[in-house]
């Protein structure tokens, strides 16, 4: 039975550790402070023809 606690032990151990390391590297990019890059925003070139046609 003592085997059987430290089995177990073991298994905890290593989920929490992975717990631990799976939440360090996903807020390691959320916490950069880095700027993120400029978009120029532009006009479409693509102009649309009003239609002048009137239904009776």
């Amino acid at each position: 039975m003592k085997q059987f606690h430290k089995i177990i032990a073991l298994f905890i151990f290593i989920f929490i550790t992975g717990i631990f390391i799976t939440v360090i590297h996903i807020n390691a990019p959320l916490n950069s402070h880095t700027s993120p890059e400029s978009v120029k925003i532009q006009k479409d070139s693509i102009h649309f023809k009003q239609l002048n046609t009137k239904t009776i």
